[in-house]
């Protein structure tokens, strides 16, 4: 008859051969932000948007020892989720030109300042598409949204599991009063996202 501690040597040896041959844990999520908000296209009678600002999140370039965000001609130097109070979840799906995305990103600007920003249904048909957007900043006071606001990829950079775009939309709003834009230099980048 075995004794107890040989059983468990025993038993144990299939169930750490088991655990060893587990898929690898897939890398966190990662991305930056450049957002430029201001004054929408077209104004609406009594409503104005609270702030003109530039945010920028993303991750320190190891040359320059500066922030490196994303721009029409660089993707930048993306956060990865977690690091520095960020949290970013995002899924990039599809192939052959034609791609649903989505993402969340929160994240800290070197001031302090927390950007939240959240595309849902968007999609991509070669290098442009459309998105609705949420975006949140203390400079803002509230969550503005807007429904169709214009995707541009950057460089072809977009494939399951990430992209790199530019983004602008006419109007954003928080009703009943507050009217905002999202201006064309805005950029983001989503990395590892599901999908891939």
């Amino acid at each position: 008859m075995m004794n107890a501690s040989a059983r468990c040597s025993f038993l144990a040896v299939p169930l750490l051969a088991a655990l060893g041959c587990s898929d690898p844990v897939p890398p966190p999520a990662q991305g930056a932000v450049t957002l430029y908000v201001g004054q929408p296209t077209t104004t609406v009678a009594q409503m104005s948007c609270p702030t003109t600002a530039t945010y920028q999140v993303a991750a320190t370039d190891s040359k320059t020892k500066m922030i490196a965000p994303p721009t029409s001609t660089d993707p930048g130097e993306s956060i990865i989720s977690g690091e520095s109070g960020s949290s970013i979840s995002c899924s990039v799906t599809g192939g052959g030109g034609n791609f649903k995305f989505s993402g969340s990103f929160v994240g800290y600007t070197p001031l302090g300042i927390k950007v939240s920003l959240t595309f849902q249904n968007g999609v991509i048909s070669g290098t442009t598409g459309t998105a609705d957007v949420n975006v949140y900043t203390p400079d803002l006071s509230a969550i503005f949204s807007g429904t169709g606001c214009a995707i541009t990829v950057q460089n072809q950079q977009v494939k399951g599991g990430s992209i790199w775009a530019t983004f602008t939309c006419d109007q954003i709003s928080s009703p009943p009063s507050g009217l905002c834009g999202i201006a064309s230099q805005s950029a983001f980048v989503f990395e590892n996202c599901s999908g891939s």
